[in-house]
């Protein structure tokens, strides 16, 4: 059966990989997910990637606690923002260590489904679908870059939109599963996508995806220096309790919500550190621009992560305080009345 309707696919200049901007989104204080109105400054933070210096404002709900920017850029301005070093950055860290980078998403999915129609959104060059059973598993995609959806086509043989994710022209009800890993947070309008995702889910299917917590130790502890924040290509910041909200509010069953043991805390001091040296009149490199270690400091970092940022990852998990959130959500089979 096919799976999309008979008009071709539609190829998107925009490199934002988010839904067409809300209305309300430009200078809205109306909460993106609950629409609660009104809401209270976060704090603010520059483009530290590319170690800009123009600062976006992030304020939080009361009642859902959301975080997001109520007057980002625009998709048109976006771009500046999504660099090549951005995308260079986004597919190593998606093709490096693919066994062990996909694991825990593999062991949640086979919890709930072990073969059906599988949908990517946001699927960059294939890296998860492809570590995909073919022989249990139809594989779909999509990603926005021409260039890096032909490359998920060639390495999985995967079927991949090119385009805005919300103009893919899906049935209703044909994915066993639907996946978005660190695609939500980057999205204009959450609440719209979370609705297509739903549409596009059969009965019983599953969402899994993972996004950073806004609520995680290390995001108090570095404030506007905590590499989650990603300002401004992350739009919205969630946390276990917001993502909750949003997704039972849309009729989603939760199935597991979890903290990994996964941490930013190295990218973070970097970022603390690169402050430092630039108040003293240096000229540090950006995380855009940085080049690999050197062994020294690789031996360095890895007694660091052995010692100190692991056991740190680790307490953060248990207590659901992690640095990231990984979720699965299903959306539920109708109860049929009972017949006498």
């Amino acid at each position: 059966m096919n799976l999309v309707e008979t008009h071709p696919q539609q190829q998107l200049s925009s490199v934002s990989t988010a839904l067409v901007e809300s209305p309300k989104r430009q200078g809205g204080m109306d909460c993106p997910l609950c629409g609660a109105i009104g809401a209270s400054d976060f704090l603010l933070a520059p483009d530290r990637f590319h170690m800009r210096t123009e600062a976006y404002r992030l304020v939080r709900c009361s009642k859902c606690t959301c975080v997001w920017q109520p007057e980002p850029p625009s998709p048109q301005q976006m771009g500046a923002h999504y660099t090549e070093d951005y995308h260079n950055a986004i597919m190593r860290a998606g093709e490096s260590h693919t066994g062990m980078r996909w694991k825990l998403q593999h062991e949640l999915i086979a919890k709930f489904n072990k073969s059906g129609k599988i949908l990517d959104v946001g699927c960059s060059s294939g890296a998860f679908l492809g570590t995909m059973d073919k022989s249990k598993w139809e594989l779909y995609g999509t990603e926005l870059s021409p260039e890096t959806a032909e490359i998920a086509r060639m390495s999985t043989g995967a079927q991949i939109f090119t385009g805005e994710a919300s103009d893919a022209p899906y049935r209703s009800e044909c994915f066993d599963v639907i996946t978005s890993f660190d695609l939500l947070e980057h999205v204009y309008d959450p609440r719209a996508f979370l609705m297509k995702v739903w549409e596009w889910l059969r009965p019983g299917g599953i969402y899994c995806l993972n996004l950073p917590n806004i609520d995680s130790w290390e995001a108090r502890l570095f404030g506007s220096y905590w590499y989650g924040l990603e300002m401004p290509r992350h739009l919205t910041h969630f946390s276990p309790a917001s993502l909750s909200h949003v997704m039972k509010s849309l009729g989603f069953e939760q199935a597991v919500v979890v903290t990994p043991p996964v941490t930013y805390v190295e990218r973070s001091a970097n970022y603390l550190a690169s402050a430092f040296w630039s108040k003293l009149g240096l000229h540090p490199v950006s995380q855009a621009e940085a080049k690999e270690d050197g062994l020294v400091w690789k031996a360095i970092r890895r007694v660091l992560r052995m010692t100190l940022i692991e056991p740190f990852g680790l307490m953060a998990s248990r207590s659901l305080a992690g640095g990231s959130i990984m979720a699965v959500f299903r959306k539920p089979v109708p109860v049929r009345p009972r017949t006498r």
